[in-house]
């Protein structure tokens, strides 16, 4: 994995804050100093059909898509459905006045999920639907360099750096009874977080050891979410669906291990350490985890168009990281977005067939810099690509979904803001599995 190199002129490091003028290098790698802070940069838990709609995923659901979001969307599902998706991030890191900027690509793994209907009601509808699979939860990546002078001692180096992220396998169900659903999912946490800080004195005249400090935390436990959604008949065709849903805050369990030492370079063995200051292992401790909700409305022509709304709130200030102050802020999103398909039963027009999605969202990171809370935007775009011709007979329902989104996370108000690209390409193959097989 290649680094990322950002230097910072004639700044004080404050809590991993960036300076106002830097020079940063970087390449294919996460480079978020701000994934720091907490479990590092909270990945956002939707499909690819929801992140082209503006992540809007609450009242959301579909035949032959899986929405771990809202586990009440399982009822719905009427095929044994896999979904696996990646995504591309390309993001710049920007100053206060834009004079410098450096940006980092990667590729990241993005979910892997698999739907099954369970059980059907006397119209051969499903009622009860199940799903299980695993998604990344956090995602923790920087490589810093500050360059700094002290008075009386000469130059300093000091590198900071933080890597490692969780994730989270889930297993749920959900179930149908008349327009009412409601289901739940299980899922575990686990992952780990590694930072340190490493400082060079640099002297013409005296020799200094350098120091280093390293931080390294495991993690994992058992959680719950849970949601429901309610659909109301509007017309003839169209349809309103209000969905909510929520988590409880839990405890998780970790165990942290931590180095406090000097040490010096040497060429042949690497490093050598001179005083050990502190050396804990395996120090159990725990993670104090938020809670949070989201309640949503859409409005649907169901198979032909879609809107909706949502909103979510999740309390980060109850976050706590073993015995290190918290230093985050609730966030509150709103989200709005939506599909069109034109003839979505057209047997000879293909891009007829094509799923169109649009949305965008914005609302408060849970950072908060020199007394600024982030605020946070993105716009989103996106289609789904039916893989096989329309056939009235096929039990299969194939599709390659696809989704952009530009966004911005700071303003010019703080010393650092990210703009990110992100790319997300699906693959969603749906078909009739489990079948009993029946001979005359």
């Amino acid at each position: 994995m290649q680094s990322v190199t950002v230097m910072f002129r004639a700044a004080k490091w404050k809590a991993i804050l960036p300076a106002i003028f830097f020079v940063m290098q970087a390449t294919a790698q996460i480079n978020s100093p701000y994934s720091r802070y907490g479990l590092g940069d909270i990945y956002n838990a939707r499909n690819v059909v929801s992140k082209a709609m503006g992540n809007v995923a609450t009242a959301y659901s579909d035949y032959t898509s899986i929405n771990f979001v809202n586990p009440a969307s399982y009822s719905k599902l009427q095929l044994v459905t896999f979904d696996v998706s990646m995504e591309m991030e390309l993001r710049t890191l920007m100053n206060a006045d834009r004079t410098e900027q450096t940006q980092s690509n990667y590729l990241l793994f993005n979910y892997m999920a698999v739907g099954v209907p369970l059980a059907k009601d006397k119209k051969g509808m499903t009622k009860w639907g199940m799903s299980f699979g695993i998604r990344p939860y956090s995602r923790v990546g920087y490589n810093i360099r500050e360059d700094d002078r002290l008075p009386g001692i000469d130059s300093t180096t000091a590198y900071y750096q933080g890597s490692g992220g969780g994730y989270r396998a889930f297993l749920g169900m959900g179930y149908r009874i008349g327009n009412f659903s409601i289901g739940a999912n299980a899922g575990y946490l686990f992952g780990q977080k590694d930072i340190s800080t490493e400082r060079l004195l640099i002297s013409d005249t005296t020799f200094y050891f350098s120091s280093l400090q390293d931080t390294r935390t495991s993690y994992n436990n058992f959680g719950f979410d849970g949601g429901f959604q309610y659909k109301i008949k509007l017309g003839k065709e169209t349809v309103a669906r209000i969905g909510a849903n929520g988590f409880i805050g839990n405890t998780v369990n970790a165990t942290q291990y931590k180095l406090r030492q000097t040490y010096l370079n040497n060429p042949s063995t690497g490093i050598d350490s001179i005083d050990v200051i502190q050396r804990t292992e395996e120090q159990k401790g725990t993670i104090e985890m938020p809670t949070g909700y989201t309640a949503a409305i859409a409005f649907e022509k169901e198979g032909k168009w879609m809107l909706s709304g949502e909103y979510e709130s999740v309390s980060w200030s109850e976050f706590k990281f073993l015995d290190e102050p918290n230093v985050l802020a609730n966030t509150e999103l709103f989200r709005f977005g939506g599909y069109y398909v034109p003839a979505p039963n057209d047997a000879k027009k293909y891009f007829k067939r094509v799923t169109y999605r649009a949305g965008f969202y914005t609302g408060k990171d849970m950072i908060v810099i020199q007394g600024t809370q982030l605020p946070v935007w993105g716009a989103t775009m996106g289609f789904s690509l039916p893989i096989k011709k329309y056939s009235a007979y096929s039990t299969q329902y194939s599709t390659v979904n696809m989704s952009m989104e530009f966004g911005r996370r700071g303003n010019d108000q703080v010393p650092m803001s990210e703009r990110f690209f992100r790319l997300n390409v699906g693959l969603s193959l749906s078909d009739l599995w489990f079948q009993k097989r029946k001979f005359d």
